[in-house]
């Protein structure tokens, strides 16, 4: 179409950064904002931030032409203000909720990044966002066939889970190294708010992450043989950008500058600027030749993404791939698969037939049983319904593939398994555990409901008088939450299995709906099963 922004056909890789954040979040910080913030909660004998910045920036005289001067700056200060802020809880004038000093010994939990981590956990909407652009953005992280960020929060995560769309989620350095599928894949190159010690923001952190960095450069030079770059959300002067386009120079064929524009794309805030601005640079220390977009306009940006269409979704594509490798590689090689449909061997002759331009349908079994890879409608019925049809093994893998933000129910399968029995590996245990801290109990869910003053205010005690005050569906949910410890088990079992649960089944497009129910179910869940705690993992010891 003659006012395309792009000529992509392919899926793209997105960089994401804080900018992104910022343009949607209440109270999302800058680095030195955020800084500034935690100085002011340490003893600093009354110096004032600024004049502490002014002092470092001193010791780089030799280096006032560096354009990572002031990430040098800002990294020594992290560095000093964590070692106070530690010094500081460590002598008891500074408590954390959660966090304890025996825990701190035990787990190697530095309580500045414990404290930052829950500082990013409080993320609001702004009030004042527009919401047609924020829908356009869920669908365009949708259609990134990988995103990776240097965000610390749950902002992407949410918005994904929103519209069912389970990365694969990698943190820090992991994932670099792994056989990963290249789809749906979410890399979290700065750490992760349930995991504090991934935390990057000190200088020894830069140090470890710079010595590590070539890795994601090699991960995202892999996936751009078909698929462009875009950074959203930095400033073209940021340092991550300008080391991936170092590490990028060193690596990329030799090539047409047009083409080498057409791979990689920075998007540029510009206030108020509804035009797109779009023209090729070329940066000066890499010579590495870009498309700059200048403009205010994202939802335009957003929705040429979005309209991107190679067949199947990137999270499609990355759960279709994965049965096929586990079933082929792994039981083909253990000698599981007896009689099967499509065999290693076969994959050959699919693959000359899907050459020709032929339609193909698989199918993948054995003799006895087909592989059982659970879907979240499957899951959510069996476990409502009380069906147990679905093996504790696969509700298990199931929850673990599921993001660690997805209110999904869990207690009754955490209480019925045998982990001595179900084998998983120390990274899937680690994100059941994060689970378990996230939604393990009823009385954070009820709090984290908001509702206006009238409703906070008022108690109910059946869903038949909530039904009476004729709320739009979205409010009724919150409303029933809010008020789910005063209801009998067995009329929010009969609303869940007759009405909100149908309701999730039909309804395909509101995500804040399906959100909400899914609320619903883990809340009801957690009333009728109890809380979960971390010792039910180590049941049988």
């Amino acid at each position: 179409m003659s006012d395309s922004i792009f000529n992509f056909k392919n899926y793209p890789i997105v960089f994401i950064g804080s900018g992104m954040s910022k343009r949607y979040l209440e109270n999302s910080p800058t680095w030195p904002e955020l800084l500034e913030e935690y100085w002011n909660k340490i003893d600093n004998n009354g110096q004032g931030f600024y004049n502490y910045l002014s002092e470092i920036k001193d010791k780089y005289k030799e280096k006032q032409n560096d354009p990572d001067l002031n990430h040098k700056v800002y990294s020594d200060a992290a560095t000093y203000i964590e070692k106070r802020f530690n010094g500081l809880f460590n002598s008891g004038k500074i408590s954390l909720e959660g966090l304890t000093s025996k825990r701190v010994f035990d787990e190697d939990i530095s309580p500045f990044k414990y404290s930052l981590c829950q500082r990013f956990k409080q993320d609001k909407l702004k009030p004042n966002i527009k919401k047609d652009e924020l829908e356009s953005f869920k669908k365009f992280l949708k259609n990134a066939k990988m995103i990776i960020t240097t965000n610390y929060d749950s902002f992407i995560e949410t918005l994904l889970s929103e519209q069912n769309v389970e990365p694969k989620m990698y943190i820090g350095n992991d994932g670099f190294f792994d056989d990963a599928i290249g789809w749906s894949e979410l890399y979290k190159i700065h750490g992760d708010i349930e995991l504090p010690n991934s935390i990057v923001i000190n200088s020894y952190d830069y140090e470890r992450y710079d010595n590590k960095s070539i890795l994601i450069s090699a991960k995202i030079l892999s996936s751009m043989i078909k698929s462009s770059i875009i950074f959203i959300g930095y400033s073209l002067t940021d340092r991550n950008v300008k080391k991936l386009l170092t590490d990028f120079s060193s690596q990329l064929p030799k090539e047409d500058k047009r083409k080498s524009a057409e791979r990689i794309i920075f998007i540029e805030f510009k206030k108020d600027e509804m035009d797109i601005i779009k023209t090729h640079r070329t940066d000066d220390k890499s010579q590495i030749t870009y498309t700059s977009i200048e403009t205010d306009n994202y939802k335009k940006i957003y929705d040429e993404i979005s309209n991107i269409d190679e067949g199947l979704p990137p999270y499609d594509i990355l759960r279709y791939q994965r049965v096929i490798k586990q079933l082929i590689l792994e039981e083909g090689g253990k000698g599981n698969l007896g009689s099967i449909l499509v065999t290693p061997s076969d994959l050959d002759e699919l693959e000359k037939h899907a050459n020709s331009g032929k339609n193909l349908v698989v199918a993948l079994g054995d003799k006895q049983l087909v592989y059982i890879r659970v879907k979240e409608m499957e899951y959510l019925e069996d476990y409502i319904f009380d069906k147990s049809e679905i093996p504790n093994k696969s509700a298990i893998e199931f929850l673990i593939d599921c993001p660690p933000h997805a209110r999904t129910p869990f207690s009754k399968l955490i209480k019925s398994c045998d982990f001595h029995n179900i084998k998983i590996s120390k990274k899937e245990m680690k994100k059941i555990e994060i689970r378990i801290n996230m939604h393990g109990k009823i009385d954070n869910l009820v709090k984290s409901v908001n509702l206006d003053k009238k409703y906070s205010s008022i108690g109910f005690r059946s869903i038949e008088d909530i039904k009476a005050e004729n709320l739009l569906k979205n409010k009724e949910l919150l409303v029933i939450i809010k008020n789910i410890k005063s209801i009998s088990k067995d009329e929010l079992r009969k609303y869940i299995q007759e009405e909100a649960f149908p309701l999730f089944k039909r309804n395909g497009k509101d995500d804040h709906l399906k959100s909400n129910l899914r609320k619903l179910f883990l809340a009801f869940d957690l009333l009728t099963y109890g809380d979960v705690s971390l010792d039910l993992l180590n049941k049988g010891d």
